[in-house]
């Protein structure tokens, strides 16, 4: 009887796909987009502290490697 009750409300596939494409699109159009300032900020960003982290990085694997090649 359930089973029934499913099929008998769902709609056909294509007006689901057809649904989830207009409900996608008025969603991001709701979205607050950054503006280019803001993208380029976030950038720079990002790359200074991947740059920071690459040098703490190579850091720490130099002194290690120093420790263990000088050890017996």
């Amino acid at each position: 009887m359930a089973q029934e009750q499913n099929t008998a409300t769902r709609r056909p596939i294509g007006t689901r796909i057809v649904n989830y494409f207009r409900e996608a699109r008025a969603e991001l159009s709701r979205v607050t987009w950054p503006t280019r300032q803001e993208i380029i900020e976030s950038t720079q960003v990002i790359l200074v502290f991947a740059a920071v982290a690459m040098v703490a990085l190579g850091l720490i694997d130099a002194i290690f490697r120093f420790i263990t090649v000088r050890l017996p």
